[in-house]
């Protein structure tokens, strides 16, 4: 999966006209881990497991031509367990997210050199670590992909200031309890320099 999406990203770039303008971003906030419903031995708990709000940051490489975007990006967040089987979780158990996508972005023209509202959608994988009190990290690998808007305002000539929200969905991961779906909602703060 990350060759593939690192190929992608290469293509692009190199079909890219030379009016294409780099750029890189980092970005951090609030990360709410939606609560997961947990399948075990064919049975499904509705909101089985619950989750404590995380910090998510990460950082990305990218292009920008016109209104359109296409970057590479990595991002991490840890969620700490806060109930398990409806009840609350005394243990320091957690579940951390490292994603690894491909994001398109269109940047919205509303007429204005200060702000520009954009919309993204993105594909690529999560890497799941399940850290449980006493037992073994379980991890997996599975498909992940994101849907999310946000507004830029401008800071200056080449910095551009973030403000966005991201729904992260990864397909269904397990740890040595079952089997999980959740989502995440991020609601993050960022900045992007343009290399033009």
């Amino acid at each position: 999966m990350k060759k593939l999406l690192l190929t992608a990203l290469i293509a692009g770039v190199s079909a890219t006209p030379a009016l294409a303008a780099p750029y890189i971003s980092g970005s951090v906030g609030v990360g709410i881990f939606g609560n997961a419903d947990v399948t075990d031995s064919g049975i499904t708990d509705k909101d089985g497991q619950t989750y404590k709000s995380g910090v998510p940051f990460g950082g990305a490489v990218g292009i920008k031509n016109g209104a359109y975007r296409v970057e590479a990006a990595l991002g991490y967040q840890t969620n700490d367990v806060d109930t398990f089987n409806h009840v609350t979780d005394t243990r320091n158990d957690s579940v951390s997210t490292f994603t690894y996508m491909v994001n398109g972005y269109y940047d919205v023209d509303v007429k204005s050199k200060s702000i520009s509202p954009y919309v993204t959608a993105g594909l690529g994988g999560a890497s799941i670590t399940s850290k449980v009190e006493g037992e073994s990290d379980k991890s997996n690998s599975v498909f992940a992909w994101q849907i999310g808007t946000g507004i830029g305002i401008k800071a200056a000539n080449n910095l551009t200031v973030d403000l966005g929200y991201r729904y992260l969905k990864p397909s269904k991961f397990k740890d040595n309890y079952g089997e999980y779906t959740a989502s995440s909602s991020n609601i993050l703060a960022g900045i992007r320099y343009d290399f033009q």
